[in-house]
């Protein structure tokens, strides 16, 4: 009896190996395959970071160039104002002397 288990184990021993190793190849391709799958949605997710800087600096530049432009609009009506002060104070002087 002992012979024959010893035999029948021998028989299906290679069997199993195979069937493991098998096992072992689908195992290290799902792995494979969720590695790709990982490293896809990773540069997916990087280039969509990219994109939000891109617009976000494109953004920053445009709010410094309308702060500057507003900046300098409100520098020539303040020259303009005290131009226009100016001329008004010496109108009232020559015809308060007058």
């Amino acid at each position: 009896m002992k012979y024959l288990a010893a035999v029948i184990l021998l028989a299906v021993m290679p069997a199993l190996a195979d069937w493991r190793c098998e096992g072992r190849e689908q195992a290290r391709q799902a792995m494979a395959e969720a590695r790709r799958a990982r490293d896809e949605a990773r540069r997916e997710v990087a280039q969509a970071r990219r994109e939000v800087r891109r617009e976000m600096e494109s953004a920053h530049r445009e709010w410094r160039n309308e702060i500057r432009q507003a900046q300098a609009d409100f520098a020539r009506e303040m020259r303009h104002f005290r131009d226009e002060l100016r001329s008004a104070g010496r109108s009232f002087r020559s015809s308060w002397r007058q």
